[in-house]
């Protein structure tokens, strides 16, 4: 009852933005339960500014989807997360390009795969990432899939490793793959033979490419 609501928010004032996530979590929830629903959410809110990603975008819904706000949440949210891209210093990014990943996780995680593309493209995201946009765009756009994968091939060989000659590996099969669907054998052969000359230092690489043929 009250007791506990009182201990709260005892608890939050002392520590104010300090004060331990769960116990946030449970003072908003007494709020929500009340029909305190700001309250609730501006407690909510400080923890998502503190950490604008995916996971406390997500908690951040959940507490809206409870006063049915979250149209106007999302787009205060959205507006935090570019704030907080803007704030990122010079040469954050070896592209020199803003990290976008943030955004890119957020837009994936609600299935939004085109402004997820588009964010991606307009900033510089983590390889992870990328791969999962080419899968999710290898279908309907194969074009795009494979300059992801030919622009990651690269970096992944000068891993220097085995593990990252067969991820390469991996990648290039699917180049090959897609690039065959667009009745372009050749200028696969011709990117592959590319390929070879650039990193015929890399033996078990080398190893690796000798499936695929001429």
């Amino acid at each position: 009852g009250n007791k506990a609501l009182e201990w709260a928010e005892k608890g939050v004032a002392a520590f104010g933005n300090k004060a331990d996530r769960r116990l946030q979590d449970l003072l908003a929830e007494l709020y929500h339960r009340r029909k305190r629903h700001d309250e609730a959410m501006s407690l909510i809110w400080l923890q998502f500014k503190k950490h604008p990603g995916l996971p406390a975008y997500q908690h951040l819904q959940k507490h809206a989807d409870r006063c049915k706000q979250w149209p106007e949440w999302r787009e205060q949210a959205l507006k935090q997360v570019h704030k907080s891209i803007a704030r990122q210093p010079k040469g954050w990014t070896r592209s020199g390009k803003p990290e976008h990943s943030r955004l890119v996780e957020i837009y994936l995680w609600e299935q939004d795969v085109e402004a997820a593309w588009q964010t991606a493209n307009a900033g510089s995201c983590g390889e992870a990432l990328w791969l999962q946009l080419a899968g999710l765009r290898e279908k309907i756009h194969p074009r795009d899939a494979i300059r992801v994968y030919r622009m990651l091939i690269g970096p992944i060989v000068e891993r220097t490793n085995n593990d990252a000659y067969a991820q390469a590996a991996g990648l290039l099969r699917r180049v090959k793959r897609l690039m065959g669907q667009l009745g372009e054998e050749g200028e696969f052969r011709q990117y592959l033979a590319r390929i070879r000359v650039e990193y015929k230092r890399k033996r078990n690489f080398m190893k690796l490419l000798e499936k695929f043929g001429d």
